[in-house]
């Protein structure tokens, strides 16, 4: 979780296992593409991103089991939001829960302050 803390070195991070599985890159997309977290209805104040925020970092442990997947808050492009880390192939990855956007996401974009591995 080195890499993580010194990514984020302003984060509260909180580790709440002693040992993680380490998945590629490739069976990340695999999982986020069969998961259908991505299909359900965002509803502002309701069901917003740190609902799919929590509902991602869950599904990731009990279905790929337990991997470095990370709910976050922090300042993002958009404003303040709710997001996802995973750390594949030695690099750490953004995930958009609510659309399973990896792609291009920046890590220096995105600064959590709030982090639950």
């Amino acid at each position: 979780m080195r890499v993580i803390s010194s990514a984020y070195p302003d984060a509260r991070i909180y580790i709440a296992d002693a040992a993680y599985k380490h998945v590629s890159y490739d069976e990340l997309l695999r999982w986020l593409k069969e998961d259908s977290l991505d299909q359900m209805r965002w509803v502002d104040n309701i069901w917003d991103c740190d609902n799919f925020a929590v509902e991602s970092y869950c599904r990731a442990h009990k279905v790929v089991g337990n991997l470095v997947y990370g709910e976050c808050w922090g300042d993002t492009p958009t404003g303040y939001h709710a997001f996802c880390i995973a750390y594949c192939d030695g690099k750490i990855k953004i995930i958009e829960p609510q659309n399973d956007d990896t792609n291009d996401l920046k890590k220096s974009d995105y600064k959590p302050d709030f982090i639950k591995i």
